[in-house]
Order: structure tokens, then sequence, then C-alpha cells
């Protein structure tokens, strides 16, 4: 587990995971990635009984790092930091796993309160997928968002990439609680602490296995997903990105038609 990009800490009888690269504002680097698959490991070796994911800084989770995105994560990522990977970990393990989200989450930073149980929000807190504008995809959130907020609304999300606001986000059921900032951890460990301090082991992981069977995610098809993106428009959306500009994407819009006009030719 990385000492710097990810904290631990045991409450009582919850562990507290916090991303901690405020800089980046947070963005799931490999590094971060990588520390929070140890923190998991940590807490199951302490035996906690329940897990909170919070973040440093003004904003929760900025989505995943773009420079590692252009170097491998699209095509072939080491399945040790691969997000997909570790939110598959997340929606699988058996202790509750709540969000403590303090600020922005962005496209991986959504996809993760999505992976956990519950998500505890700050009043000034927002959501939101921008991937497509990137020429990417939220493979994970194509996944889990219409289990959560239904098929429509997942469509109006994800396509349109808008801002979803704390209380509209209560409202829609993104999240579970909203607070003002200040009381979010507390909220959040006093949420898990409700949980665990009442119900045996064995039936709370009865419980959540069961959830997660009726509701069955196929994660070959989130893991293999990004590789259904045409790879020049990803570089492209990533590259604009990077240099701060508008992608140009009307020359792929010309190819599009260009293909569907010869295919419909005689």
């Amino acid at each position: 587990m990385s000492e710097h990009k990810v904290l631990y800490e045991r409450r009582g009888e919850i562990a507290i995971v916090t991303l901690n690269d405020p800089g980046r504002r947070n963005a799931l680097s490999r590094e971060i990635v990588r520390g929070l698959s140890g923190a998991l490991d940590t807490a199951l070796q302490d035996g906690v009984r329940g897990v909170v994911i919070a973040a440093a800084g003004n904003a929760f989770c900025a989505g995943a790092n773009i420079d590692d995105l252009r170097n491998g994560w699209m095509e072939c990522p080491d399945p040790d930091e691969d997000p997909a990977v570790f939110f598959k970990r997340i929606a699988g393990f058996d202790r509750p796993m709540i969000a403590a989200v303090n600020g922005a989450a962005l496209g991986g930073g959504m996809e993760l309160t999505l992976a956990c149980d519950l998500v505890v929000a700050a009043e000034p807190a927002w959501f939101a997928m921008p991937e497509l504008g990137h020429g990417v995809i939220p493979n994970t959130g194509l996944a889990l968002l219409p289990r959560v907020v239904g098929i429509r609304r997942a469509y109006e999300l994800i396509l349109t990439r808008r801002r979803v606001w704390a209380p509209e986000a209560l409202a829609m059921g993104l999240v579970n609680q909203v607070m003002p900032a200040d009381q979010v951890l507390e909220g959040a460990l006093s949420l898990a602490e409700q949980i665990v301090e009442s119900v045996p082991p064995g039936a709370l992981k009865a419980a959540k296995l069961n959830l997660c069977a009726h509701a069955a995610v196929d994660w070959h098809r989130v893991l293999v997903s990004p590789l259904d993106v045409p790879k020049k428009e990803w570089q492209e959306g990533l590259a604009a990105f990077n240099e701060k500009r508008a992608p140009e994407y009307a020359g792929f819009w010309d190819e599009f038609k260009r293909n569907a006009e010869q295919g419909a030719g005689c």
C-alpha cells in the first residue's frame, strides 16, 4: 500500500481509507489504485467490520489519471492497477463499503462511489461522468449506474455529462445522506457503526452476496469494453484534454457518414 497517496486508519471497528493526492484532485493513478487495493488487504488482516473511503482536499476524486489512460489503461491495463478490477473488488467486498464524498466525484471518482454500498455526501459535493467528451467511456459506470438510478437517467447522465449536485443526487438515489462538509466523515463512520454493531458477520456477508447476485454485473464486459472505443478517437480526446483545447471530432463524424453512405449503396 502506498504510504503517501493512500492513507489507512482504524477507528474502532471501522477502517478509514483516504485518497491523499489533493494536488491532483485525488485522480486515480496507478499508485492510488495499488494503494487502495493494499488498504483493503490491510482491512481484512485487521478484521475490521466496515470500510469508509474518504479523500483529502476539496475534491473526492477527479477520475482516472489521464497520463495513465494514454499509457496502457485503454488497451492492456495491469490487473493490479486497473480501476475496474478494484471497483469489482469493492462491489463484492463482504463488509460494508461507504464513500464519504467531500467534493467533486468525476468519472472514475463517481464510479468509485457507485461501487460502494452507501454514499454520504457533503452539501457542496457534485457528481459527473465526462468521459464521452474525452473520447472514452465510463466502463464501470455503464454497468453500475443504471442499477442505481434507472436506465433513462443513466443515459442522460452519461450522454449529457452534466453535473449532479448533492441535493439532486440524493433525490435520484445516487447518495444516501447529505450533510455539511465538516460532518461528512463522521456521518459515514456513524452509518458504518450503526450497521455493524447490531448484525452478525455471516448474515451481513450473505445479504451482500445475494444483493450482488440478484443485480448481477457482467464484469468481463466491463473490463474489455474500453477496447470497443476506436483508438483514434480516444487518442484525440485525451490529447485535447492534456493540451487544454477543444477536441476535434468533426473528422470522425465525416468518416462515420461516408461509411454509412457506402454501406447503403447498391
